[in-house]
């Protein structure tokens, strides 16, 4: 069963992961930012916009609130300030999370879609969500010659313990 900590240390490795990600995408060109070099799958920027949107849209729904609006940036430093602040929402969000609202009902509006889902359910689903376009990004940076380096949960934890230490 997953608890409001261990919901909390998850969204830490999300954002440092996101943190990497942004830091790197932050030293391609914008035309490898907006390169689509497969078929099928979205440039770094689109992909790196497509978490946060997403994001963003659960988060209102946590919360009960109506879809944002959304401007969608022309940048990878537009991708990084929208970053900045959904991450201090969410952030906000999430500390306030106790033990009991874990199993909160959610009605679940478009464009996530119809039916319900417990709250968290919708929490777990973003961070998977997200671990599957960070790769998806972390491999675009990489054929840019821009590699974030390894973004797995225990690089994390052993990032972490490293910061502890020097403090």
């Amino acid at each position: 069963m997953v608890t409001p900590r261990g919901l909390r240390e998850l969204y830490d490795h999300h954002a440092w992961s996101m943190g990497a990600l942004l830091t790197h995408a932050g030293e391609v060109t914008q035309e490898q930012a907006e390169a689509m070099p497969w078929k099928g799958v979205a440039s770094l920027e689109d992909t790196l916009t497509h978490i946060i949107t997403a994001e963003r849209y659960w988060l209102a729904n946590w919360q009960g609130k109506e879809r944002p609006h959304f401007e969608w940036p022309e940048s990878i430093a537009e991708v990084s300030d929208h970053w900045m602040a959904l991450q201090a929402e969410t952030r906000a969000f999430l500390a306030d999370v106790e033990e009991d609202e874990l199993g909160r009902m959610l009605e679940l509006r478009q464009p996530i879609g119809g039916g319900r889902e417990t709250l968290a359910a919708g929490i777990m689903h973003v961070l998977l969500h997200a671990a599957q376009h960070r790769a998806e990004a972390a491999v675009l940076l990489s054929d840019c010659g821009r590699s974030p380096g390894e973004l797995d949960y225990i690089d994390f934890l052993e990032h972490r313990e490293a910061l502890l230490r020097i403090r």
